[in-house]
C-alpha cells in the first residue's frame, strides 16, 4: 500500500541541461549506494528518477554522441515526480554539492554552487505548490 504522499504528483520546471545535472548527480548516488549496500533504499527510486527524465524529457539522446548537440540552448522541461522522488533529488544535489566543496578547487566549488542553485530552484516550486521536505 502506498503512502498518500506518493500519490501527489509535483511538477518543477527547470532549464534542460539543469536535469542533465540531476541525472549525473544521481547516476552517481545511485552508484555509491550499489556498492555500500543501499541502506537508505536509493538505488530503485533514484534509478526511477533517472528513468522518468528519459521517458519525460523530449529528444533525450539514446546514443552519447547525441549529447554534443542537446539540449538546445535555453531548451526548457517540465518534470512530473512524486513527494519521494523529489525528496531524493535535493537531498542528493546537496549532499554532492558537499562533496564538491570538501575538494576545494574551483572547479568543484562551481559545481557545488550550481548544485545548490539547481535544488534552490526546485525547492521554491516545490514550496509554491505546499510541498514540505520529510
Amino acid at each position: 500500500m502506498s503512502h498518500p504522499f506518493e500519490e501527489i504528483r509535483y511538477r518543477v520546471r527547470m532549464e534542460t541541461r539543469q536535469w542533465l545535472v540531476i541525472d549525473a548527480t544521481l547516476d552517481n548516488e545511485v552508484s555509491v549506494e550499489a556498492r555500500s549496500g543501499d541502506s537508505r533504499n536509493v538505488v530503485d527510486l533514484g534509478s526511477s528518477i533517472r528513468q522518468a527524465g528519459w521517458n519525460q524529457i523530449p529528444g533525450w539522446p539514446n546514443e552519447v554522441e547525441g549529447f554534443e548537440h542537446w539540449p538546445a540552448p535555453g531548451q526548457t522541461s517540465t518534470m512530473t515526480l512524486n513527494r519521494a522522488q523529489w525528496d531524493i533529488v535535493v537531498l542528493t544535489l546537496d549532499r554532492w554539492a558537499a562533496v564538491s566543496d570538501s575538494l576545494e578547487d574551483p572547479g568543484s566549488a562551481a559545481d557545488a554552487e550550481q548544485s545548490r542553485s539547481i535544488a534552490a530552484l526546485i525547492r521554491a516550486q516545490l514550496f509554491a505548490q505546499r510541498w514540505s521536505p520529510r
